[in-house]
Parts: C-alpha cells; sequence; structure tokens
C-alpha cells in the first residue's frame, strides 16, 4: 500500500518539474565552447575545476565540474561547466561537493540523435552548458574545502530515493526515482530502452534544468 502523503507529494513534483521542463527546453547556448572548438575525440586534457555535483552510477562516478581551466593542445582555456567520469576501480580518489580537483584525461564528445524523436545527447548537455566530457585517468584534489550544504542536499536526494523504493518496491521505485531525481543508477534497462525508443527518454531526466543539473548518461 503506498501512503497517500508520499503519492501525493510525487504528484505534485512531477507537475512542477513538467512545467520547468517547458520553461528550459530550449533554453542554453547551442554553440560550440571554446573547448569544443578546439579538442577532438581523444584529446589529451589537463583541468582544474571545483566540484558541483556527483553521481555514483553503475560503472563510474560522474562528477560535474564549474569554473574549469583547462590546458589543451598548447592552449589554456576557460570552460565554465564539465562533465568527468571517474572509473573507481583505477582512481581511488575521493571527492566531495567544492573540492577544487585537477584532472588528466581524455576528451569525449556527446552524440547526436541518430534518428528523429531519439534522445539528443549533446543538445541535452549544450542546454545546460555542458560541451565537453572529460574520461578521467587521474584524479587530485588541490582543495579538500567542502560545500556542506550540497552535501546536505546529496543525502537528502538519497534518503528519498530510498523512501520511493521502500514504499514502491525496486522496479517502480527506481523509475520514479529517474524521473524525479535523475538518479537512473537502478532503473531497468529495458524500461529505458522503452523510453528511448518511444522518443520519451526525456522525461527520465524532467528535474536536469538550470536549477537542478544532474548528469544523464
Amino acid at each position: 500500500m503506498i501512503k497517500r502523503p508520499l503519492c501525493t507529494a510525487c504528484i505534485l513534483f512531477l507537475a512542477v518539474q513538467a512545467a520547468r521542463v517547458c520553461i528550459f527546453q530550449s533554453a542554453g547556448d547551442l554553440k560550440p565552447s571554446a573547448l569544443e572548438s578546439v579538442v577532438s575525440e581523444g584529446t589529451p586534457v589537463t583541468l582544474t575545476g571545483t566540484v558541483s555535483r556527483i553521481e555514483e552510477k553503475e560503472k563510474v562516478t560522474a562528477v560535474r565540474l564549474d569554473d574549469n581551466a583547462v590546458s589543451a593542445l598548447g592552449q589554456q582555456i576557460s570552460e565554465p561547466k564539465l562533465l568527468v567520469y571517474i572509473n573507481p576501480d583505477e582512481i581511488e580518489t575521493k571527492v566531495n561537493m567544492g573540492n577544487v580537483i585537477q584532472v588528466e584525461g581524455e576528451v569525449s564528445l556527446f552524440d547526436r540523435a541518430r534518428n528523429p524523436g531519439t534522445f539528443d545527447q549533446k543538445a541535452y548537455y549544450q542546454r545546460q552548458g555542458v560541451h565537453v566530457l572529460v574520461w578521467a585517468e587521474k584524479v587530485t584534489v588541490r582543495s579538500a574545502d567542502t560545500d556542506e550544504i550540497k552535501e546536505f542536499l546529496a543525502r537528502l536526494r538519497t534518503r528519498w530515493k530510498e523512501m520511493l523504493t521502500e514504499y514502491l518496491g525496486e522496479y517502480y521505485g527506481n523509475t520514479m526515482s529517474a524521473i524525479l531525481l535523475g538518479e537512473k543508477s537502478g532503473l531497468d534497462e529495458e524500461m529505458k530502452k522503452l523510453y528511448q525508443k518511444n522518443g520519451i527518454g526525456h522525461l527520465l531526466a524532467i528535474n536536469c534544468t538550470k536549477l537542478n543539473p544532474c548528469v544523464l548518461c
């Protein structure tokens, strides 16, 4: 039995998030960023940025970095936002919200939609101001200062997911977590493919706006 307060909260949250998608769907600069204009797939880079978001995925830790200073192809480039994938099996460095970290790795560029109606990864991230993904090969914490507020919100997000799975079960709880929280680590793969196949994969990230950015694989 689903408790009524939780069910009502989910419906209200969905309504608010859907409205936000309509407002921000066309927002964002789709032109290439300074870094994107210079690099290509596999370009080695070294960068320093501030951790603003962390999401534990099945195989990698996805880290959003702000205010980045990037060294690439002999050039020094300022890049407001970057997405970094860290493989915990290869790099054991622990990072927290607010840390300033240095990353050495290789560039990976986002994919365009291959078919009409399917998820356009490149356009999706560009609307959030993220133009480049970096696969980390080495991570060094330059400043251990932690943003306690963001850390608290991250813990709250985790607790919300636990409540959804507790009341709705693993299958439906993880689906609602993907829709409401952008937390897709436990989402059933067949469900995810079904959303993308029908051209509604963006519903799995309706909370991913400039007000509440997340990372979508």
